[in-house]
This record gives C-alpha cells, structure tokens and sequence, in this order.
C-alpha cells in the first residue's frame, strides 16, 4: 500500500468561511434591530390577518361555507354584505395601530418582551386559524380558541401586574 501525503492543512481561514462568519453575526443583529423596532413587529399582526383570511377564502372553497363555519361574526357579516375588502382593510390598519400603539408605550420598560410575545401569539393564532379550513377537526378549532383565550388572559394578567407595580413603586 503506497504512502500518500497530503498537503497540509491552511492555518488561515478561507473566504468562504470569512462569508459565514460575517453572516452569522449579522443575522443576531438584524434580528435585534427588527425586535428594537416596534413599526417592524407591528407589522406581523397584519401579515397574518392578510395570511388568515387569504387562506380562509382559498381553503373554505365558498362563501356559503364561511357563513356557515366562520368563526368570527365580523368576518360573517363582511361576506354576507359583500364588504369584505373594507373589512379586510379596516381589521390590517387597526391590528398594525394596536401593535405599533402597545409596542411603543412598552418599549421603554420592562414589559416590551411581554409586548412582542403578545403580538407574535396573536398572530401566530390568526395564521393556524387560517390553516383550519384544511385540518377540519373539532380539536384543532378547539386549540385555536384556546389560544385566543390564553392571548386575553396574558393580557390581562401583563396589564394588572403592571397596575400593581405601578402602585406598589408610587407609595
């Protein structure tokens, strides 16, 4: 068996892995800017409300399913009186007001993690929302609702343990 040798090893990096190397440290920090960024988060709400009802339309095959299955009232009395493009409109521009609102009356305190969770939960719940129309079961609706209802309830509890801080800091 012949001995062969091969060519020893470069010490110094190749550009290659300079490129990798600029790339993962540029992805933390894009990210830590689009986070520091409350018009960045906002706008995930809207995309997902424009995702939800997108797929909504596309899976549901009709409207006469969407006035039977929808579950959302609002959405129901849009199709039924043939405004849905004004809804849809209103629902984007109120969901990136709200988000952009809340994210940046947090933003200087503590509670902005809390914020951005939030806002990516609901979203997050509007898009597997959207999805129902092609899953169809009973516990996959029920988990939907479920996360809607958790959404509140972090609200809620957020914006009274904020209360009570508040109270607690001013006496």
């Amino acid at each position: 068996m012949p001995n062969i040798e091969y060519p020893p090893q470069r010490s110094t990096p190749n550009r290659a892995s300079l490129c990798n190397a600029n790339i993962m440290q540029t992805i933390p920090s894009l990210f830590r800017r689009i986070y520091d960024t409350p018009a960045c988060i906002a706008i995930i709400p809207s995309l997902a409300v424009i995702i939800d009802y997108t797929l909504t339309f596309f899976l549901a095959g009709n409207t006469g399913m969407i006035l039977q299955w929808e579950a959302s009232p609002l959405v129901r009395f849009a199709v039924a009186h043939d405004s849905m493009t004004i809804y849809l409109l209103a629902i984007v521009v109120f969901y990136y007001a709200a988000a952009y609102a809340i994210l940046h009356i947090l933003r200087p305190t503590g509670y902005y993690g809390y914020g951005v969770g939030l806002v990516l939960l609901v979203s997050l719940t509007h898009v597997l929302g959207g999805l129902s129309w092609q899953v169809k079961t009973a516990w996959y609706s029920n988990s939907i609702a479920a996360l809607s209802i958790v959404s509140v309830i972090i609200a809620i509890c957020i914006f009274g343990y904020a209360l009570l801080r508040q109270a607690r800091s001013s006496a």
